[in-house]
């Protein structure tokens, strides 16, 4: 059955005694019809399209809740590598302060012979009457022994936090007279 709009319903009921000011009437009441109906229309295009644009918002923001997810996972992976990556620092930092204090045997044994060389050879030990060298020299080296990357041995102090009188190196100069 075909479907038939208000005004032509009204019309072919009014067909007999209908006035002219009544079809002017039922001509505005069609052309305000078609425009409901118009509108109608135009709402239910807009209302479809809300429903697609509510649609996409929700997968949309369901995408962003995971990546939201994700990010703060990797954030708390980041966080412990940078955790992780400041104890290794740390540990760096103290063996390069370990290794920048460290002296291997040949360093500590030149060290020493230069010191008895430049003590036996000043001036400032000579009087009138003799002149001073060290003949004999006692080391009491208390030090922590390692070894380093090429195999061989250093020596370290202890730190000073452990550091007490029993843990302090000494050493021990005999000292000779020779006359002029």
């Amino acid at each position: 059955m075909e479907e038939k709009n208000l005004t032509q319903l009204v019309r072919q009921g009014m067909k007999k005694n209908i006035t002219k000011a009544q079809i002017e009437a039922l001509d505005q009441l069609e052309v305000k019809e078609q425009t409901f109906i118009q509108a109608n229309l135009e709402l239910q295009i807009a209302k479809a399209q809300l429903e697609e644009k509510q649609k996409l918002l929700t997968e949309k923001t369901f995408e962003l809740e995971n990546a939201k997810i994700e990010a703060n996972k990797q954030k708390e992976i980041l966080k412990g590598e940078i955790a992780r990556f400041g104890d290794i620092e740390n540990r760096f930092i103290t063996l390069e302060k370990k290794v920048n204090t460290a002296y291997t045997a040949k360093d500590l044994s030149n060290y020493l012979n230069q010191v008895i060389k430049e003590f036996n050879e000043s001036k400032a030990s000579d009087n009138n009457m003799a002149t001073y060298i060290i003949n004999n020299m006692d080391v009491d080296l208390k030090v922590r022994i390692y070894g380093d990357d090429q195999e061989s041995i250093r020596f370290s102090a202890p730190n000073i936090t452990e550091t007490t009188e029993d843990s302090l190196s000494s050493i021990k100069i005999s000292i000779q007279a020779i006359p002029k």
